[in-house]
């Protein structure tokens, strides 16, 4: 294998008895026998991406700590560690890139530094929360750190229509780009790019939206490196289930999701209970006994199992895909198991595919790529300010996609009204000059 894995393994095996872990410790966090655990240390065998990941997660430190160190380095964009294990993601530099994005992202943080908006900016919270020893564990800190979050950011119930644009209100840059088969989505949080979160351009808008979410998360819970690189079919870590736990409560709020299907003449109270309640009276007060009432529900309205159709409906309302909202419902025990199987059973068919048409999320209204647009705002008004040149703000038009016919129009909308006086005055001032200029010509 080379120097270099043996490198790697020596790096390795160091971290691992740092930490007092066996190779029987670790080989379960990366579904590997304790044998192949012993072949990597010595550098018999190369460490997957994802394994490194999922290690790095497990010893509580970056993944370029677990690294061999390489002289030939030199980071300059941030990410030299990303492209080095995923090589992939710098085969492609078209406009639709991610090496694109990044650069997008450097010349925002160049151009807040600038305008000085970080020093006015509301800060991000970051969730300290103990540390998960089973996916259970991880997913309740997921659904209950998504609740703060919506209270916290006064969202209600209801749905989020642009997640890509309530990230860049927290901070987070969200765009979307092109990215290697098997890699859906990419965070990184580094000084020269911000917090970003990209995903993969070739998602379904629901699914991109969950993406978004889910990239979040790792920035609120502080437990990741410099970057986190998330693939699709790899066996989910706890960080990955708290991540998905949160994008999910995040974007179907459970108390929402009973008064929506309550709006779809379905009865939400007692679904998951007995069909008979008891409700208990303490009468007049005097009678320390108090009386209790049997309520007979089981020929109740709205007792009705969910159909695909109500399922797909919320789905479609809250902009997730109806597999994630089944499996709210479930979690809510709107749904027993045997209704879920059913469900997902029909959504892998054909069944929901003449309504999606008639449901479906309108992307053409997510179409607008909210990194470009910041971007081109931002240029715009540090050309008013004077704090970049012409050629500056062209060079930063041509990255966000503006064409050169729109950045008038983009220059004139970014304008204040001093700034609108002041062209005015301007403009009077060179009319003026003109016309004494043309008087005097004449008057000789």
């Amino acid at each position: 294998m080379g120097d270099k894995a043996q490198d790697i393994g020596r790096v390795l095996r160091q971290a691992r008895k740092s930490r007092g872990f066996t190779q029987a410790d670790v080989a379960p966090h990366i579904g590997v026998s304790r044998a192949t655990v012993a072949q990597i240390e010595t550098g018999r065998r190369l460490l997957k991406a994802d394994d490194l990941r999922r290690l790095a997660a497990f010893y509580g430190c970056s993944p370029s700590e677990l690294l061999a160190p390489d002289p030939d380095d030199r980071d300059v964009d941030g990410v030299t560690e990303l492209f080095r294990i995923h090589p992939g993601l710098a085969e492609d530099q078209g406009p639709d890139s991610f090496a694109h994005v990044c650069a997008m992202a450097r010349a925002l943080t160049e151009l807040e530094a600038k305008l000085e908006i970080d020093s006015i900016a509301h800060p991000r919270p970051a969730y300290a929360v103990e540390r998960a020893d089973t996916q259970w564990q991880a997913a309740r800190q997921g659904y209950r750190v998504a609740e703060d979050e919506r209270r916290r950011l006064a969202l209600g119930e209801g749905p989020i229509r642009f997640v890509d644009e309530l990230l860049m209100t927290l901070g987070v840059r969200a765009a979307k780009a092109a990215l290697p088969t098997g890699i859906v989505s990419i965070s990184i949080a580094h000084p020269d790019h911000g917090h970003l979160v990209v995903v993969d351009k070739n998602l379904s808008l629901d699914h991109r939206r969950f993406r978004y979410a889910h990239g979040l998360a790792h920035f609120l819970f502080g437990t990741e490196g410099p970057w986190c690189a998330c693939s699709s079919g790899a066996a989910p870590d706890f960080t990955e289930v708290r991540a998905d736990a949160f994008a999910s409560s995040l974007l179907i709020p459970q108390h929402g999701l009973r008064r929506y299907v309550e709006t779809l003449g379905k009865e939400t109270l007692g679904r998951g209970a007995p069909a008979v309640l008891s409700v208990f009276s303490e009468g007049d007060g005097r009678d320390t006994t108090g009386e209790g009432r049997r309520v007979d529900g089981r020929r109740r309205k709205g007792r009705d199992p969910l159909t695909l159709s109500d399922v797909i409906r919320a789905a479609y309302y809250y902009g997730t895909s109806p597999s994630v909202a089944a499996h709210r419902f479930r979690n809510l025990a709107l749904l027993t198991d045997r209704e879920l199987d059913r469900l997902e059973a029909m959504l892998k068919s054909e069944t929901h595919r003449p309504i999606d048409s008639v449901l479906a999320l309108p992307s053409e209204l997510h179409a607008m790529d909210p990194l470009c647009s910041r971007l081109a705002t931002l240029a715009a008004t540090a050309l008013h300010r004077g704090s970049i040149d012409v050629p500056r703000f062209n060079e930063l038009a041509d990255f966000a996609g503006v064409g050169v016919t729109d950045r008038e129009r983009l220059l004139a909308s970014t304008a204040t009204q001093t700034q609108h006086e002041h062209e005015r005055e301007s403009s009077r001032q060179t009319t003026e000059a003109i016309a004494s200029s043309e008087k005097k010509r004449h008057e000789q």
